[in-house]
């Protein structure tokens, strides 16, 4: 399993999270040696002398019928 780490408008009060709100969370983290800046109004990240905290999703390899992976990200499963 593959983890991505979101930070800036994807965090769960982000104005973009709407588009991962679904996606498995896994636990929190930082990521060291890394700034976080803005370019034409998107947060990026950026190698330099600061630390990110973020948050972590599940991801999941898969095989298209033409041979290729990719990786795609799945709803979490719904609790009744």
């Amino acid at each position: 399993m593959k983890r991505l780490f979101v930070y800036g408008s994807l965090k769960s009060k982000g104005s973009a999270h709407h588009l991962l709100k679904c996606a498995k969370r896994d636990r929190d983290g930082i990521v060291d040696d890394f700034i976080e800046i803005q370019h034409r109004g998107y947060p990026m990240l950026q190698r330099g002398n600061g630390a990110i905290s973020g948050e972590v999703y599940q991801r999941s390899s898969v095989t298209l019928r033409d041979s290729r992976s990719l990786w795609l990200y799945e709803a979490a499963p719904r609790i009744n």
